[in-house]
């Protein structure tokens, strides 16, 4: 995918929330998706307004694969929709049809193929660990996701942190 982007082989781009994509813009068409007004935004074409995560109700996978749902923390603004809404309004407007009529729809078809018993091929490789050191890159957790960065909270946070004096206790 990256390759044909940057070969300039895509004409039409939607972002879901992509916030650190760097491609060469060159003739195509960027459609963003999203919450928050980040890189993915301000390198586009067309902005779709989304709802946050904390602002709609959705299913996750967590680290063990198990799928669990998380409820609306907040309410969204009245120009932003959930991400479902938005796709489903727009293939009304390209095929003359919805995908799904509502939500729940949209949910039931989800668990109804989650369900489903699937022939998938697993690969199964042999792992040799080795005596190896590990390196960790320091991450900056105030600014991690994109809804971080655009947090005057988090940017205060970041600003303190960035202050204090290292004790050499930080690890």
């Amino acid at each position: 995918m990256l390759e044909k982007l940057n070969s300039n082989s895509i004409d039409l781009l939607f972002l879901l929330g992509q916030d650190k994509l760097k491609i060469k813009r060159d003739g195509i068409f960027v459609v963003y998706i999203g919450s928050h007004g980040d890189e993915g935004a301000r390198n586009s074409d067309l902005i779709f307004p989304a709802c946050a995560f904390t602002e709609q109700d959705g299913y996750y996978t967590n680290l063990e694969g198990k799928i669990q749902k998380a409820y609306k923390a907040s309410y969204p603004t009245e120009l932003s929709k959930e991400d479902w809404q938005i796709i489903n309004e727009i293939s009304n407007l390209i095929r003359g049809k919805s995908l799904y009529k509502d939500k729940d729809e949209l949910i039931d078809n989800m668990l109804n193929y989650l369900n489903q018993n699937r022939k998938e091929g697993f690969v199964k490789t042999q792992h040799i660990f080795e005596n190896e050191k590990i390196t960790i890159e320091d991450i900056d957790y105030y600014f991690s996701n994109v809804i971080a960065k655009n947090s005057k909270t988090m940017s205060e946070c970041r600003s303190l942190r960035s202050n204090l004096q290292i004790t050499g206790t930080d690890g």
